[in-house]
């Protein structure tokens, strides 16, 4: 197939293109030229370098070519969504759009497992602590709207993938190095809240699989997806399965939710601080993919040995939020007197 990829260059994306060429597709990247290039000299790979917010980059990108697939990663505002139909129409064979179970969690109202049919529930009140993102979810609503809108099994066949949080080695977001990072350190843990609700992370591999998967199953068009792994842990049971692979056996403190969201190590505009503190249960539907394409996810104990492997190894800087661990260290120290 001949495929054209908005922003192939990202966590996700890299998996997948890899995962293309292998497979011997044709694999057209439209990107910034800011990421390293991690695809070597395939014949099957060129790259186009642009701004995905300048539409006429990507006209020209494209003038004169049409193709069987085009995948936007990157799309997080509907007016990106609203000038790659422009773009598109009538341009593809497929549209496949990368979107987020964030869709789900800007409501109060889901119901657990999380099925594809509930993106659409009434918006909660706004919460800029979302720990899923609460402006990005609804950027992401806005982004499916308009592409459901223009969807046409004929000039404009969309599909959809919801991916969970994402994790994995070389994982930008390092939520999973928070964790390793702290306990390697041998210092104690601060927890918010319970540590009892229930989530789900899913394997970047698998993610690409996913997608790659969609990619060749006709029947998936006009059909959204939630992607996750099978594995559903609370954050205490993830932590648990965490010290087992390192080793360790972490001093672990809880502190009251609304205690600890008083303080300001508990945010940072840098990204995730204490992730996976979903503040309630946030289980998500597989049925329908596993139905469809017969997707099975990767055991957590062998893609997490290999993300802590990669950190450890690899990784030079600190996780999130690390230049206050004095702080939480001390603060535990004062509850436990």
């Amino acid at each position: 197939m001949n495929i054209f990829i908005i922003g192939g260059t990202g966590f996700i994306s890299s998996s997948l293109v890899k995962k293309l060429l292998i497979n011997k597709h044709h694999v057209t990247l439209f990107t910034r030229g800011k990421s390293t290039n991690h695809f070597g000299n395939s014949p099957n790979l060129t790259l186009v370098y642009g701004n995905r917010d300048n539409e006429t980059a990507i006209r020209n990108a494209v003038e004169g070519k049409t193709f069987d697939v085009v995948v936007d990663m990157i799309a997080y505002l509907p007016e990106q969504s609203e000038s790659a139909f422009r773009v598109f129409n009538k341009k593809t064979g497929r549209f496949i759009h990368c979107s987020t179970i964030s869709v789900y969690m800007v409501s109060s109202d889901v119901k657990i497992p999380i099925t594809e049919n509930q993106d659409h529930l009434p918006v909660m009140g706004y919460f800029p602590r979302n720990p899923f993102g609460m402006d990005y979810g609804l950027s992401k609503r806005q982004c499916e709207d308009i592409l459901w809108k223009n969807h046409d099994i004929k000039s404009f066949p969309v599909t959809m993938l919801r991916p969970t949080f994402v994790s994995g080695p070389g994982d930008p977001a390092k939520r999973d190095f928070f964790w390793i990072e702290r306990m390697l350190d041998g210092e104690p843990l601060l927890i918010p809240g319970t540590g009892e609700h229930k989530f789900q992370q899913v394997f970047v591999e698998d993610v690409a699989e996913a997608f790659s998967k969609v990619i060749e199953i006709y029947k998936t068009i006009g059909q959204a997806y939630n992607v996750a792994a099978e594995e559903v842990f609370t954050l205490n049971e993830y932590l648990y399965v965490l010290s087992e692979l390192l080793n360790k056996k972490p001093d672990i403190h809880h502190i009251n939710q609304t205690k600890f969201d008083s303080l300001d190590i508990s945010y940072s505009d840098k990204g995730d601080v204490f992730p996976f503190n979903t503040r309630r249960d946030a289980v998500f539907s597989l049925e329908k993919i596993k139905r469809e394409i017969n997707y099975h996810s990767t055991p957590f104990n062998l893609w997490m040995q290999k993300t802590i492997d990669w950190f450890v190894n690899n990784y030079k800087g600190h996780s999130t939020g690390y230049k206050d661990r004095e702080e939480e260290i001390a603060l535990i120290k004062k509850k436990v007197k």
